[in-house]
């Protein structure tokens, strides 16, 4: 059955003139960008968008995983910190984000009204709530993976037989969305979550989240399931309270509900 949809996004991209991929380097824009590349070759281009919402380590992995698919990589330099809608943090703050990012792409073609605009939503994206959805009505962008029918499960099982680095990739936001609503988002907040983060991932715990309470100096963590016993050892524990005091964090809560895993 994926092997149907497979060909049926090929015949999809085939019709599109000239596209270009919102590229962010995950597993469903890495997919996209592949079947892209294999069915119009030099015709696509990848568009990535960096800024402090990313961790630097985003774009290398970016940079590496379009040269692996044989496409050119096209970065822009974004500031959304000089967004007042965006550093409000207001509910819709994706979608203020991603409006400023794909009209910067397109904007980058002015005049050229043969490139389409490519994004990487799955179907099972359809079922969240997801407020930048909206700027794919405002600004034309296409979502041919919706289109083909593909669901998240089948774009990691077609990546893996692809031999894609990307398949088990663990999925992946901004910075900015481990920042309660309401709460302004500064360049302090981002760096402390990524920090945190990091942490994490040297002690092990990869695919987890660290959000920033509603008080000063208190984190939640959210992980996966197979790491509650690895943080039940004393030694781990520790080495997070240490660790995390000299970020000036005071309180380290857990979030019982496990974050989904790769599941194919």
């Amino acid at each position: 059955m994926s092997a149907d949809k497979y060909e049926k996004l090929l015949a999809i991209i085939k019709k599109i003139k000239r596209p270009a991929v919102a590229f962010s380097g995950g597993v469903d824009s890495s997919f996209l960008l592949k079947a892209a590349v294999e069915a119009r070759g030099k015709d696509v281009v990848a568009l990535h968008a960096c800024s402090i919402l990313q961790k630097p380590e985003e774009l290398k992995a970016a940079r590496q995983t379009a040269e692996n698919i044989g496409c050119r990589l096209l970065t822009f330099e974004i500031d959304p910190l000089a967004w007042p809608e965006f550093v409000s943090n207001p509910s819709d703050r994706c979608y203020h984000c991603k409006k400023k990012n794909y009209s910067l792409f397109l904007s980058s073609f002015s005049g050229d009204e043969s490139i389409s605009l490519l994004d990487g939503t799955n179907v099972d994206d359809l079922a969240q709530d997801r407020p930048g959805a909206k700027v794919h009505l405002e600004l034309g962008v296409l979502t041919p993976l919706v289109d083909a029918g593909f669901h998240k499960n089948e774009i990691r099982k077609m990546s893996r037989d692809k031999k894609m680095s990307t398949w088990n990739l663990y999925s992946s936001s901004c910075l900015a969305t481990r920042i309660p609503t309401g709460n302004c988002i500064t360049t302090e907040k981002l760096l402390l979550v990524a920090s945190c983060e990091n942490v994490l991932n040297s002690l092990g715990f990869f695919g987890c989240r660290v959000r920033l309470g509603s008080k000063d100096k208190v984190v939640i963590l959210e992980l996966q399931e197979g790491d509650f016993v690895k943080l039940g050892k004393p030694a781990v524990r520790g080495e997070l309270r240490k660790t995390f005091g000299s970020l000036g964090i005071s309180k380290v809560l857990l979030d019982l509900s496990a974050r989904a895993g790769i599941l194919i």
